[in-house]
């Protein structure tokens, strides 16, 4: 049972880790618009969702689909809006 607690809680280090070392500066000014949320991740990790919209313009043909996705550990946070799937807007605070 020790073994199995001592390898969550080194999995789990193991994980903030990883996901701690992205949320940098460098990192952040790597994402341009016109960037696709996959190739944000490759940079980022894996992000959250925090919001997202669906607008059908009826007659006017397509749909605007927006989505804001956030990364954080600790206080350092970056912030994307996407607009149809590609960065459209980021923000940082505590990089």
């Amino acid at each position: 049972m020790k073994i199995l607690i001592k390898t969550v809680i080194i999995s789990f280090s193991l994980f903030l880790f990883s996901c701690s070392g992205k949320l940098n500066k460098d990192n952040y000014d790597k994402i341009s618009n016109d960037m696709s949320v996959s190739q944000v991740e490759s940079i980022l990790g894996k992000g959250e969702s925090q919001a997202s919209s669906n607008i059908d313009l009826g007659e006017y043909g397509g749909n605007i689909s927006s989505e804001v996705m956030t990364w954080q550990s600790g206080t350092k946070v970056i912030s994307i809006t996407f607009s149809n799937g590609k960065v459209m807007a980021k923000a940082q605070n505590g990089l």
